[in-house]
């Protein structure tokens, strides 16, 4: 689950994503300099008020000002609006090219549904708080596959405040033939905090299968659960925990994943915004692209994993 042809990508970024940038850049520094220049001509205007003591044009000034000032904000926010979806469709043009991924579409409104994330059974219906957006759908091998930023928030019983449930790119997926059963992976170490979403599944008849993994490291790093009747292990082949195994000691970030019949579920946590863009300082940065490319094949790597082993 190495994100393969990184030399590829720079060669990419150098010809293809980087002049996108610096028009970007462009824009982003004219905004600047277009702020920088009003507050300069707000701060001589009030001077020369006050040095001759005509405080009371400021009110006149005022209505102008507001709404040079909404005009700039709005500039700014159509440059964040259009930052990502430039920069994610020419990424997700360079991934459809590579072998075993093809028809990649990015809507960075649309987002992936509620009732995908609840199907999944790795969190509790229902959540106080779903948010999702930067939608990608497109097929691994031969599975049809969906993903979105994902932000999930629940009410804590402890402290009756919100609390961050899940934070990351979640992904619903689709094998292409027909499979039966119903498994659930979690992060071992996060099975207190998300008690009430394993007792919910094991409500609805999910019971502990960690027995039936044979891989001592992957039954330390994760805790596995399944339906009466799944078959785990041709589920959760040995190659695929091996592949999860060196995925968290690698990256060292918590990843979840379920299986309902056809579905696939696949949550990965990060702490951070896909690709959104600074305002204050530069974003011509192969390492912002870099950190995308890297997040999103490594969920397509999982995706391809269980094409190919299933």
């Amino acid at each position: 689950m190495i994100p393969p042809r990184l030399h590829e990508l720079r060669l990419y970024y150098n010809t293809t994503i980087r002049p996108e940038l610096l028009r970007l850049e462009g824009l982003r520094k004219r905004i600047l300099l277009g702020m920088g220049l009003s507050a300069l001509g707000i701060l001589v205007l009030l001077g020369v008020f006050l040095a001759y003591d005509l405080g009371f044009l400021i009110l006149l000034l005022a209505l102008p000002v507001a709404f040079y000032v909404g005009s700039l904000y709005l500039r700014i926010e159509r440059f964040r609006q259009s930052f990502k979806p430039a920069i994610m469709r020419l990424l997700l043009d360079f991934i459809n090219d590579l072998p075993n991924y093809r028809s990649l579409e990015y809507d960075p409104k649309r987002p992936i549904l509620a009732d995908r994330f609840e199907r999944s059974g790795l969190f509790r219906p229902n959540p106080d708080s779903y948010h999702a957006e930067d939608y990608i759908r497109g097929i691994v091998g031969e599975m049809a596959f969906e993903m979105g930023e994902t932000y999930v928030q629940e009410i804590s019983p402890a402290s009756n405040r919100l609390e961050v449930v899940f934070s990351g790119l979640f992904v619903h997926a689709i094998f292409s033939e027909e499979t039966t059963g119903r498994l659930a992976v979690w992060p071992r170490h996060k099975l207190r905090r998300l008690k009430r979403s394993v007792d919910a599944y094991m409500g609805s008849r999910g019971r502990s299968a960690d027995i039936e993994i044979l891989n001592p490291v992957f039954r330390e790093k994760f805790a596995v659960y399944a339906h009466p009747g799944t078959k785990v292990a041709g589920i959760l082949t040995p190659p695929m925990q091996e592949a999860l195994v060196t995925f968290h000691e690698r990256e060292g970030r918590d990843l979840y994943f379920a299986v309902h019949n056809q579905d696939l579920f696949i949550g990965l946590e990060h702490g951070y915004d896909l690709l959104e863009p600074h305002f204050f300082r530069s974003n011509l940065s192969f390492q912002l692209i870099r950190q995308f490319y890297t997040d999103v094949m490594l969920i397509l790597g999982v995706i391809q994993d269980f094409d190919q082993t299933h």
